[in-house]
């Protein structure tokens, strides 16, 4: 049983104002806590999503559509959603089993066997001739696929394997009024679309859940804000909700958010945190006929780049990611077209060609052995450090960090890791940032960047909505989700490596590594920004780091060695080889990010299980050892396009 955590974005881009929703939910479950004065508990079961609940993508992405067709398309898009309104997916054909007509089903319910093995009618939903048709099969027979998360079925009609490939991709939908009955306390997903969203405290009506949309380690309600004339009856209430009907917030499906949901009465009572409807509310005020214009304008865009993708995939001899594009159904494709947008293909070229022609490259500790180090190096008392004593050795140094910091000529990145206490560590290291703001009440003015994995996203912004972001400025603060490049085969041939996929609609992808920080902060307008701010120094640490994130003296001690580079080593037993603590001049980065060729990527073996396109056929591919590479940068490579004069360490020792 899954519990509710919160929900995380898929974006790339910065998340400073607004939520941003991934693929509906598939079926969870969800337990409510102990009884309330108000209402009994409830387990939540979130069932498999509604059709079409992703947005809408042009069918074909090989070809732009005229506007006249487009809006046919979206007259014929509405019909079929209207069809299939009383269906739900259950699973869809990733691949022909055998010579008997078999077919491999992937499955996206909490009730496979139910859905696989069980004898019944079922429906098969494809695209043909350009229209998402919908034809009714008979489900024969049914079994787990042992050792794979699949099942091999058997339909009435379907007898060899030329007729099993005419479905392959097709999604197995069943009828919403045949789904299993749920337990007193339990409900499905759909059935808190429509639910009105009040606020506890006050009775002030939100508006109404409009969608559920599943983030892998949470679920986020899509909530359509209500008339301003629709309030909740409840004594010694004056509050009521400005905000136009149409607009839209986005609140976390979790317990400490949603505590109670009366079923009965069609209704949740919520405890949001200070802050978080207005921060992810709707703030464009355009009108609808506008709004729409700048949907079918960012259509365009992402269209425009995976028609670019195409031909650079072609060009790599990678056409084997475009399959799924031709099978499937709409939100499929549009889920893989998502992900070709987002790939950054000269970052990928590059480490492709890079661990291709493999060239030494400095480490960091290599660097720190060296002799050039020694010319440059500083150490500070950890006492120095954690109490902010004053220390006549560095008090030049501390000074000139005092008047960095000051003059808002700082900034901070914190990159973090897919940990299982990611939220607690970051909150003890605001925390420990907020207390250090206090010895310079300027510190809360500087910018700070986060980078975490996508499923760290939006409990990171939570946590920052409910500590008030620490005292830092919500205006110079970002949250980034990490950047991600396709897994590729084993090969010493660099025209050999293939891009691995997990599904036909979903490429393996892994993060590449804290050094992708300068294609980042470029793609996401960051270092502009920075550059704007007038800012000089950017510190670049990883999360263990707490307590050097924003120390003056270290800034201070770079800046006083006129270097473009500062490495911090802590000369403890808890500093791992990942952590990574770096203070980089604003020149130097502006230079990384003209020109990301100089990452020097290597390629870590890894050992996963992929699906390949052969003679027509998704062939699942189970290997004994490592079969793959990952490319991953770490942002020390910086190093080794620093002059060893423009290079300073500084050394953390206990005394």
């Amino acid at each position: 049983m899954a519990s509710p955590a919160s929900a995380s974005a898929s974006a790339s881009a910065p998340v400073s104002l607004f939520f941003s929703p991934s693929p509906p939910c598939r079926a969870l479950l969800r337990r409510l806590p102990s009884p309330y004065a108000h209402f009994p508990p409830r387990r939540l079961a979130l069932a498999p999503a509604r059709p079409s609940a992703a947005p809408a993508l042009l069918s074909s992405l090989s070809d732009a559509h005229e506007e006249e067709e487009e809006e046919e398309a979206e007259e014929e898009e509405y019909e079929e959603e209207v069809e299939e309104e009383e269906m739900v997916e259950v699973g869809y054909v990733s691949g022909a089993h055998g010579v008997r007509g078999d077919v491999l089903v992937a499955p996206r319910t909490d009730f496979p066997q139910l859905r696989f093995a069980t004898p019944g009618k079922r429906w098969l939903r494809a695209r043909a001739a350009g229209k998402q048709q919908v034809k009714e099969f008979e489900l024969v027979s049914g079994r787990a696929h042992t050792g794979k998360k699949g099942w091999i079925v058997s339909f009435d009609g379907i007898n060899t394997v030329d007729e099993a490939r005419q479905i392959v991709g097709s999604a197995i939908l069943v009828k919403a009024g045949d789904r299993p009955k749920m337990e007193e306390d339990e409900i499905y997903s759909l059935d808190l679309v429509g639910m009105r969203v009040i606020v506890k405290d006050t009775g002030k009506l939100v508006g109404t859940v409009a969608q559920v949309f599943n983030f892998g380690a949470g679920d986020l309600l899509q909530v359509m804000v209500g008339d301003t004339e629709d309030i909740v009856s409840q004594p010694n209430s004056e509050n009521q909700d400005p905000t136009p009907s149409g607009e839209h917030v986005w609140i976390p499906f979790a317990e400490d958010i949603v505590p109670d949901v009366d079923v009965e009465s069609r209704e949740m009572w919520i405890t949001p945190p200070k802050g978080l409807l207005e921060l992810n509310a709707r703030s464009d005020k355009r009108s609808k006929k506008e709004r729409r214009a700048m949907e079918w304008k960012e259509k365009k865009r992402l269209q425009r780049r995976v028609i670019a993708a195409k031909k650079i995939l072609s060009e790599m001899d990678q056409g084997h990611v475009l399959e799924g594009l031709l099978s499937g159904d709409k939100v499929q494709k549009a889920s893989l077209a998502e992900q070709i947008g987002s790939i950054d293909f000269q970052l990928f070229r590059h480490a492709m060609h890079s661990v291709s022609r493999p060239i030494g490259s400095l480490s960091k500790n290599v660097f720190v052995k060296s002799s050039s180090s020694r010319k440059k190096l500083m150490r500070i008392p950890y006492e120095t450090l954690m109490n902010n004593e004053e220390n006549v050795n560095f008090s030049s140094e501390l000074n000139e960090g005092v008047r960095i910091l000051q003059k808002s000529k700082a900034a901070t990145i914190l990159i973090t890791d897919d940990s299982v206490t990611l939220e607690a560590e970051f909150q003890g290291l605001l925390d420990s940032y907020n207390k250090s703001m206090k010895v310079e009440e300027t510190r809360g003015s500087l910018p700070f960047v986060i980078v975490c994995p996508a499923g760290h996203v939006e409990s990171i912004q939570n946590c920052l909505v409910k500590n008030d972001y620490f005292g830092l400025d919500t205006q110079k603060v970002w949250v980034l989700e990490e950047m991600k490049l396709p897994i590729v085969s084993m090969s010493s041939k660099l025209n050999s490596r293939k891009i691995l996929l997990k599904s036909p609609w979903e490429i393996l992808q892994k993060p590449a590594g804290s050094g992708v920080i300068f294609s980042l902060l470029s793609s996401s307008k960051i270092l502009d920004t920075l550059n704007e701010m007038g800012v000089e120094y950017v510190q670049i640490c990883s999360l263990s780091n707490k307590l050097t994130v924003g120390h003056p003296l270290l800034f201070g001690a770079v800046s006083s060695f006129g270097s473009d580079a500062g490495l911090m080593l802590c000369k403890s037993s808890k500093e791992t080889e990942g952590d990574f603590d770096m203070i980089l001049s604003m020149s130097h980065i502006n230079k990384m990010c003209r020109d990301v060729t100089k990452l020097r990527f290597s390629a870590q073996p890894e050992q996963q299980i992929h699906i390949e396109h052969v003679d027509g056929e998704w062939v699942t591919i189970q290997p004994e050892a490592a079969n793959c590479h990952r490319l991953h940068v770490e942002v020390t490579s910086v190093l080794n396009y620093c002059s060893p004069d423009k290079v300073c360490v500084i050394e953390i020792v206990e005394q």
